[in-house]
């Protein structure tokens, strides 16, 4: 497996953050990944790669001299806003796909706005004002229903400032992402305390580390469920027991409809189906497991209930609408209720049918992917996993020994 987005990005804005140089080593190499360390290294932070591990000169003042690009990575642009709106020397560009400026960003720009910074959005991006002083400590309130990462940028900022800060929430999209800032915000010398709707961030104490980063349980969920689907036992690695990554919660998804897993190595994990009964999941901890689980149910030995969905319609694309009808172009039937839970039935093998569009979005592809694995099937715009995991398709191909 290949090194976590989630991970990845957090620890390179951490190690942004502390001062002096940090090493990483496995982090992933892909879009999302590339813009936040273009957008550092564009800020005036030293970013260099020497063989596998990324050298990081960390705790300066960020100044951009020309607009920052960001993609499509919403982690990118969320993580560093509250940082640049709090940090940064002059106003500074952002620029990026046009469905990035699109997904919310209200709630996190409300307390910085409240605290001086200033957002002016245009047609192909924005520019941000950073405030005039920046505080020497946070106390606010957040509203983080749509996004977790909302909370985990002005986390990370916090940790930055000399007296750090305090967050409130009354309730959280994705909680299980609080706890991996938090397990990341530790192993970079911040003794971050998470509690139910308060985030207690201590200022100051931010150090340079030497980092092995983990592999992306995101990026494993298609390779396990092509292990539920075809009844095939499978090994992957590395991949941490003991990582606060959400997505890891598949295992135990999969193990409840029949599946078997076993470590047989500290960070090989072996899984292997077949699926015995349908799925009944609430995926309000790990939402984007969403699209891949919607493929497993379509091909599943009796009816499933996905819940916890109200955060994919502000994803890369809208990951429900998506899913649903991918369940469709399986040959199955979903029926979306609200904007949180999807009812899948199996069907028959489906007739003929066009290319499935998976919307420029690289968790559809990885959902297709498992849904062909029986019935086949053409995929538009296979390149969009470059976004997450460029090599998915030649370990997709290893896998099947094709």
């Amino acid at each position: 497996m290949p090194g976590s987005k989630s991970v990845t990005n957090r620890a390179l804005l951490l190690a942004a953050l502390a001062p002096g140089q940090s090493r990483l080593r496995g982090g992933l190499e892909a879009e999302d990944t590339r813009w936040m360390r273009q957008a550092l290294g564009a800020l005036g932070l030293g970013v260099t790669e020497s063989e596998d591990t990324w050298i990081i000169e960390g705790g300066l003042h960020p100044q951009a001299s020309a607009p920052l690009w960001l993609g499509a990575s919403g982690t990118t642009l969320r993580f560093l806003l509250p940082w640049l709106a709090l940090k940064a020397r002059g106003s500074i560009r952002l620029e990026g796909d046009s469905r990035l400026f699109q997904r919310p960003l209200g709630p996190l720009l409300a307390p910085l706005e409240a605290l001086g910074a200033r957002w002016e959005p245009g047609a192909t991006g924005a520019r941000l004002e950073p405030v005039a002083a920046p505080p020497g400590r946070l106390d606010l309130e957040v509203d983080a229903r749509l996004s977790s990462q909302f909370l985990t940028g002005l986390a990370l900022a916090a940790a930055s400032l000399p007296h750090g800060g305090t967050l409130r929430w009354t309730e959280a999209a994705s909680p299980s992402y609080l706890a991996l800032t938090t397990q990341w915000l530790q192993r970079f010398g911040c003794d971050a305390h998470l509690e139910p709707g308060r985030w207690t961030i201590p200022g100051g104490a931010l150090a340079p580390q030497a980092l092995e980063l983990p592999g992306d349980w995101s990026g494993a969920a298609a390779f396990l469920a092509a292990a539920a689907i075809t009844g095939r036992p499978l090994r992957l690695g590395p991949l941490d027991p003991g990582d606060a990554q959400g997505d890891r919660a598949l295992v135990a998804i999969l193990e409840a409809s029949g599946c078997r897993s076993r470590w047989v190595a500290p960070q090989t994990l072996e899984l292997a189906g077949p699926l015995r009964q349908g799925l009944d999941a609430d995926l309000t901890d790990c939402p984007d497991l969403g699209p891949v689980l919607a493929a497993v149910a379509a091909l599943a030995p009796a009816p499933s209930e996905l819940r916890g969905l109200h955060t994919l319609p502000l994803k890369e694309c809208d990951r429900l609408d998506a899913s649903a009808e991918l369940v469709r172009w399986l040959g199955g039937e979903a029926v979306v209720i609200g904007d949180h839970t999807l009812r899948v039935n199996p069907g028959p093998a489906p007739g003929p049918r066009g290319a499935f569009d998976p919307r420029n979005d690289h968790r559809m592809a990885f959902a297709a992917a498992v849904g062909g694995l029986r019935h086949g099937g053409d995929l538009r715009d296979p390149h969009c996993v470059a976004k997450t995991y460029p090599d998915f398709w030649a370990g997709w191909r290893g896998m099947l020994g094709c």
